[in-house]
């Protein structure tokens, strides 16, 4: 059957007279569109898809009226119930997304992605321009390190004045500032260091040498440091002639993805992928430190999304409410200095005899005085066991710990100095998993050799973020300074 011969039994049926009048130059324009197809090829997602969104008209009237006509056919011509016919294969979710930006869903790279292959000049080589590798190299330099989107790149409906500048840059002996576009930030500039300031630097030196022609491009920072009949392209990637950064940056971020086995995204979409990322390698803890720099504006919002649903956990999360330090209020209110003391040494005592409480008890009894990290059990006298229990974050007035079994792990005394230093911590992504601030150390990403009470995520974080990674990082800044 022919999808006119549908169209013309759908025209004179009583039950689509109500939406006839809507719906039917829509389906008629579709079939000359298509040519008048077999009626399956013509429903076939690839052509509904090229039609609805063919960027002409609105693409919502399209879709309502094919719809419309897709379920006439499977219900009055196949005569199939809702739930025996396949469902219209586009889904409303993406009429909004194309109509609303904030709402498109970023493109994101596998969790495993080297982003320095985009930087790998085997796949410049073709463009056979070295001024045009180096404008596309410090663009997306400049969106991985400083979350710039294309419009900030490069003008957009002739908006110049919004694009970064020449002088939104400033140069420093090992590192690079930039403009900050956030409107959400008031932090003005964002430092970029190592090979993407590299590369800024590369093509800021050929940017000043090489003579401008196009006069709105004079200004900006991104420009065509090329000459488009020089330019070679991959015909079988696009068949569009490249005049402008922008064309050029999007043709090569396909070229290099398709290369490379990866979806590929708008330029926009690298500063979602740079936060994704960011979240990755910090186990979650850049978090705040994004948020200070761009606020919380949708490409973070998705990338933090697309983090908590991509990272598992070993279980549900238990979030408890920090514990206030009762003493602490008490004592804000004190002005004598012995009195004071007083309050200070009750509080000592006050800690000493909620430490040894029944909960810690109950929790060396069930691993039965065994560490949980070496499953060693140290035996005084006479059978007697010993074992201590760690509070994950610390429960004292600095850290405001709570005591409860979700904040505490039972371990054996050298383990129990580990953790309180911050040598060793649980991993908030894998509470079962042993993180160690020196990666070749035999326990790094060791498994608790026990584990048979919850953990809270908001513990196991606090230590993480507060206590272990500051040593951590202090021991690699430590190594690099002893490199130099």
């Amino acid at each position: 059957m022919k999808i006119r011969e549908v169209f013309d039994s759908y025209i004179n049926s009583d039950k689509t007279k109500s939406s006839l009048k809507v719906h039917k130059g829509k389906v008629d324009k579709y079939i000359t569109f298509i040519g008048n197809q077999d009626i399956e090829k013509a429903l076939d997602e690839s052509l509904l898809r090229k039609y609805i969104f063919d960027k002409k008209q609105n693409p919502k009237g399209k879709y309502d009226a094919l719809k419309n006509f897709y379920h006439y056919y499977y219900e009055e011509i196949l005569n199939l119930s809702k739930l025996n016919f396949p469902v219209f294969p586009i889904d409303t979710k993406e009429l909004v997304s194309r109509n609303n930006p904030e709402k498109r869903r970023p493109v994101y790279f596998s969790k495993e992605f080297d982003f320095n292959c985009l930087f790998d000049d085997r796949h410049y080589e073709h463009l056979n321009n070295h001024g045009a590798a180096l404008a596309v190299k410090a663009s997306l330099a400049l969106a991985l390190s400083a979350g710039y989107d294309s419009g900030e790149m490069f003008p957009t409906n002739g908006e110049h004045e919004k694009a970064m500048k020449m002088d939104d840059v400033f140069f420093e002996e090992d590192y690079i500032k930039v403009r900050n576009f956030s409107s959400q930030s008031t932090v003005p500039f964002i430092l970029i260091q190592g090979k993407n300031a590299e590369y800024v630097k590369e093509y800021y030196k050929l940017r000043l040498s090489f003579p401008i022609t196009k006069k709105f491009q004079q200004s900006l920072f991104i420009a065509n440091t090329w000459k488009t009949n020089e330019l070679n392209f991959d015909t079988k990637i696009t068949t569009k002639m490249i005049y402008y950064p922008h064309d050029l940056v999007s043709y090569m971020l396909k070229y290099i993805t398709v290369k490379e086995g990866q979806p590929t995204p708008l330029i926009t979409d690298l500063r979602a992928n740079m936060v994704l990322h960011s979240l990755y390698n910090s186990k979650g803890s850049a978090l705040q430190d994004i948020i200070e720099l761009y606020g919380f504006p949708p490409f973070v919002k998705q990338a933090f999304e697309k983090y908590c649903m991509t990272t598992s956990r070993d279980s549900e999360p238990i979030f408890s409410v920090l514990s206030l330090d009762t003493a602490k209020s008490e004592e804000s209110f004190i002005e004598d200095e012995d009195e004071k003391k007083k309050v200070e040494s009750r509080i000592s005592v006050i800690d000493r005899l909620v430490r040894d409480s029944v909960k810690v008890k109950k929790l060396k009894e069930i691993y039965g005085n065994s560490c949980q990290i070496c499953n060693e059990q140290i035996t005084l006298i006479d059978e007697i066991s010993y074992s201590e229990v760690h509070h994950i974050q610390p429960f004292n007035k600095l850290h405001q710990g709570i005591d409860d079994k979700s904040n505490m792990i039972v371990v054996c005394p050298n383990h129990h100095k580990l953790f309180d230093m911050g040598i060793i911590a649980l991993d908030p992504e894998n509470h079962q998993r042993i993180l160690h601030v020196d990666s070749k150390n035999p326990l790094h990403q060791k498994m608790l050799m026990a584990n048979k009470h919850r953990l809270s995520s908001t513990h196991v974080r606090y230590h993480y973020e507060n206590i272990f990674m500051p040593l951590r990082e202090s021991l690699l800044e430590t190594r690099k300074q002893g490199i130099r």
